[in-house]
């Protein structure tokens, strides 16, 4: 069950005073140098350095263990199933492998860090979404910015974090550190969030009978845009895991979810979409928005093209269905920000890996040949223009160059 101590994280309220001090003891430098960690190579295991944002206590321990395991999600369950309460989620670590923290039934934090199970860990019907939790930090992030005209406006992505994302949103070297290591991914998330925002608001202010989340995740417009709500039903569709959690950290952050939100469980590659929306009360013959934020790119070709008919067939015509995708084109990894985003998508969403693109430059067509005409496409460019430029009419940053931005409304059934 417990292998061996695989690592020793201590909490120092200077983290670069102790990665000297410990460098000179060690003898050695570091193997990982940041403002969020420092890690020493220590025989087999790892010395680990992060900062003290907190007085230490049961559940930020001045010194915390890990123990190595062979199936972290396997090992994590027993100690849960054991009478052991959570206290972080399953996560990739600074040094690609995975971790998790529980309190045992004597108040002792206890670090779990291990691979998947051999047959690639749970799958993503069986656990919390990694891109809905990656989602949640970019906006979180966004919520710091010190642009007042660009600052992100979800003000409950933070409380999707785990304590120890929570501690680097607060450490201003730590958010600028993040950012760094996919150059555009921030601003990209940026504009993303704006453009769904204004696609959301939209809705809500002409009383469009019905929203419809496709793959919600974390997503909080249904609470944050409460005041919008008139007459518009809300479904969220999401796996039943993301969404167990969604409503756990709801509740602790003490809010309600509307009487006019409906979360619907669902496991897009198992269960009819079509059903799920009917069994929650959907009503197929008045106009809808879809968003569908965060999603098409992790879906197989097959998956695709069965979602988008789906919802043409589950729509009144006139309905809107808002999505954003890769796109593709022989020279894309050479561009801004796009080799070292998808990097770290493959070494972060293991459960969720890329499968789908659109070949840049064919998605009018590609969206004709299956019921929809595009209202909006908004490019890199596109969005630079729209969301990322300054009062002042400087620009706030360089977006990724490989994803784009669609507004499509759907034909007739």
């Amino acid at each position: 069950m417990l292998n061996s101590v695989k690592g020793v994280a201590y909490r120092v309220p200077d983290l670069d005073r102790a990665k000297r001090w410990y460098g000179e003891i060690l003898g050695k430098a570091p193997i990982l140098d940041s403002p969020i960690v420092v890690i020493f190579a220590v025989g087999e295991s790892v010395l680990t350095l992060v900062p003290a944002a907190e007085t230490p206590s049961r559940d930020h321990p001045q010194t915390l263990v890990y123990w190595e395991v062979d199936d972290i999600e396997a090992a994590h369950r027993r100690w849960l199933d054991a009478g052991a309460a959570p206290r972080s989620d399953i996560m990739t670590t600074a040094l690609k492998s995975k971790a998790a923290t529980v309190i045992d039934p004597f108040g002792n934090v206890i670090g779990l860090t291990g691979k998947r199970g051999a047959a690639g860990g749970k799958p993503l019907a069986d656990r919390p979404s990694d891109s809905a939790m990656g989602v949640a930090l970019f906006r979180a992030l966004a919520t710091r910015d010190e642009r007042e005209e660009i600052r992100g406006p979800d003000s409950l992505a933070e409380k999707f974090l785990p304590q120890e994302y929570q501690a680097m949103l607060a450490n201003p070297a730590a958010r600028e550190w993040i950012k760094g290591k996919a150059p555009g991914s921030y601003e990209y998330f940026l504009a993303r969030t704006a453009f769904f925002d204004g696609a959301v608001c939209q809705a809500l202010r002409e009383n469009l009978a019905q929203v419809v989340f496709l793959g919600a995740g974390y997503d909080s417009r249904s609470y944050r845009f409460q005041d919008l709500l008139r007459d518009t039903r809300i479904f969220e569709l999401d796996i039943a895991s993301t969404q167990q959690r969604k409503r756990q950290v709801l509740e602790r952050a003490g809010v309600a979810i509307p009487p006019s939100v409906t979360l619907v469980p669902i496991d897009f590659a198992r269960e009819s979409l079509q059903e799920a929306l009917a069994n929650a009360g959907f009503d197929p013959n008045r106009r809808t928005l879809f968003v569908w934020e965060g999603v098409m790119y992790y879906l197989t070709a097959d998956a695709v093209d069965r979602t988008l008919a789906l919802v043409r067939r589950c729509a009144s015509a006139g309905s809107i269905l808002c999505f954003d995708y890769l796109a593709d084109a022989p020279d894309m990894l050479s561009r801004y920000g796009v080799a070292e985003s998808q990097a770290l998508m493959r070494d972060t969403y293991h459960a969720e890996p890329i499968q789908f693109r659109i070949a840049e430059g064919t998605i009018e067509a590609f969206l004709a040949e299956r019921g929809y005409s595009i209202l909006e496409h908004l490019a890199t460019s596109g969005m630079e223009k729209k969301y990322l430029t300054l009062q002042s009419g400087e620009s706030a940053g360089k977006a990724l160059a490989c994803f784009a931005l669609v507004k499509a409304v759907a034909g007739a059934r």
